[in-house]
């Protein structure tokens, strides 16, 4: 089946102490606990939030009675789809229909409609990051969701604009998180967010077709949960 493959795109952010999440949640910690040389063995003890650095969606992050990731089977998270060249957005610009119908031939049902923003080239701990990076606006959400995508990713650390307050920033947007979040989540479409190294998918193209895979661990009753996700050219 990959026979071809010339190229494998890693689109995962790295995991470790300190990453920039988002504001509001408690800091990442990877602690080793034990050291080869003294006990034996090496282990280490890994402290975040379901929501951490590159991760998928379920439909409870945002409906309280919605399906968990392991309600899913394992091939909602891998298949063929296309990578759309955003760029350029603003920040904390919201992304509107306008914005994807010129792919919107391009794109068939099921695929895995991936976003490229660029945003990723801000990744740190900087406000242009982690709080004024463009965003599915509810009407660009929607016109996505009517095209029956199996997935929708983004480089950027949510389909939602920041709406919150931190000393540094208030909300950016009047555009509330379930906006973008519930038309792709009512319809079971992942949501794949903090993605990076999409430009390396498209390689100069507007548009590009791919195999994308972004499985999360096989965690329980969850609604999100941190994923490694790639793509193969």
């Amino acid at each position: 089946m990959f026979d071809d493959v010339e190229t494998v795109v890693d689109l995962s952010n790295p995991i470790e102490s300190d990453i920039p999440t988002y504001p509001n949640f408690p800091n990442v910690r990877v602690e080793t606990t034990d050291y080869a040389a003294r006990d034996g063995f090496t282990m280490e003890r890994v402290e975040m939030q379901s929501h951490t650095a590159t991760h998928v969606d379920a439909p409870r992050h945002f409906i309280p009675e919605g399906k968990t990731l392991d309600e899913f089977p394992i091939e909602t998270f891998m298949g063929e789809g296309i990578a759309l060249d955003l760029t350029p957005l603003e920040p904390a610009e919201p992304i509107e229909p306008e914005h994807i119908e010129p792919y919107t031939d391009e794109i068939e049902p099921g695929d895995v409609v991936m976003l490229h923003t660029g945003w990723d080239d801000h990744y740190g701990w900087t406000g242009e990051y982690v709080m004024r990076y463009p965003f599915l606006s509810g009407e660009g959400a929607e016109y996505l969701a009517e095209l029956e995508p199996k997935a929708v990713g983004i480089d950027t650390p949510s389909v939602a604009g920041w709406v919150d307050e931190v000393p540094a920033q208030g909300p950016v947007t009047d555009i509330g998180p379930d906006e973008s979040h519930l038309p792709l989540l009512e319809n079971d479409i992942i949501p794949v967010e903090e993605l990076r190294n999409l430009d390396r998918v498209l390689q100069g193209a507007d548009s590009r077709r791919a195999y994308f895979f972004y499985p999360p661990l096989r965690m329980q009753g969850v609604g999100g949960c941190s994923a490694r996700a790639f793509a193969l050219l």
